[in-house]
């Protein structure tokens, strides 16, 4: 369309509005004015069920998007610039995705955007809810497209690319799995060597330990690191300065609350054992005489002792 038109910026509206239909709504948008040349817009846009991936070709063009504006506002959006450059703007923050970069941002806030002409690049939407955790209250995360966990992120959309029309709906959902959990890997990869972050996560994961102690037999770093939307990996990293593993912390959190049953109650060892989710009594036994250097009975009765004589 003519960048030189009065009605430059309806006329865009509503020819965007024509070819994306309501698959794709536009944000507000503004064309710079030009006395000659046309702008142009290309958007070949694939979902991963609620997960879209956009292939986009744009030349210069400005907006906003974002919080009260309500375009996509529930949604992460991650910008991978191949060529030309993005500039988005916010209450705090300003980014210049060139290039060879990432960005990411809660597109829950509003933001400014502009354009350079002739950008090319890719757009990844996610469903805020999956993946606002591993922002870790940032707005906000540059990254370059060169590390690790991109390649391997982009490597998997163009898979699924691929072959997303032969896919039946378990293998799409599978797909999609694999594609949040990858975004999540590169979001965690940047951030987990935060002291802050670390130190953040281990106190999550020992609550997440506290309260489910004694409702998940199989409580282990999968399932912690599955319930915190982390890596095992960036779990283990970040109880790197505790004084425990992480599942030596869960055996010593079980020992302290098993000892604590055990002398203030009459329940059998083996109850207890079975309870606090050990393999049987004797590896019960075995841990706790480890732990507090006697076994469950004679520990009992000289607590029981103390007592009565007090």
């Amino acid at each position: 369309m003519p960048s030189a038109d009065e009605n430059r910026n309806h006329v865009l509206l509503k020819e965007w509005q024509r070819q994306a239909g309501r698959d794709l709504p536009p944000p507000p948008l503004r064309l710079p004015r030009h006395s000659e040349g046309s702008y142009t817009v290309r958007i070949r846009q694939q979902a991963m069920l609620d997960f879209f991936v956009e292939d986009q070709y744009s030349d210069a063009v400005a907006g906003r998007t974002g919080g009260h504006v309500g375009h996509m506002a529930d949604r992460i959006a991650a910008h991978l610039t191949i060529r030309g450059e993005w500039r988005f703007a916010s209450a705090r923050d300003r980014f210049a995705v060139g290039a060879g970069l990432l960005l990411v941002r809660n597109n829950e806030k509003p933001w400014d955007f502009e354009v350079d002409n002739g950008t090319r690049s890719l757009l990844l939407l996610l469903p805020a809810e999956e993946v606002r955790r591993s922002l870790r209250n940032r707005q906000a995360l540059m990254v370059e497209h060169d590390t690790p966990a991109t390649r391997l992120l982009i490597g998997h959309l163009h898979t699924w690319a691929g072959l997303s029309h032969t896919l039946s709906p378990a293998a799409a959902r599978s797909a999609r799995a694999a594609g949040l959990e990858l975004f999540r890997g590169l979001l965690n990869d940047q951030v987990v060597d935060d002291e802050e972050f670390s130190a953040a996560l281990a106190r999550a994961a020992m609550e997440c330990v506290e309260d489910r102690l004694l409702t998940d037999p199989d409580l282990g770093p999968g399932s912690i690191a599955a319930y915190l939307h982390v890596s095992v990996r960036t779990l283990h990293r970040a109880f790197a300065n505790e004084r425990a593993t992480v599942m030596g912390y869960v055996q010593e959190r079980r020992l302290e609350r098993a000892r604590a049953e055990l002398l203030s109650s009459s329940s059998t060892v083996s109850e207890i054992a079975a309870r606090w989710h050990f393999t049987d009594s004797s590896h019960f036994i075995k841990t706790y005489k480890k732990r507090f250097g006697d076994s469950p009975t004679p520990d009992r009765r000289r607590a029981q002792s103390a007592w009565e004589h007090d």
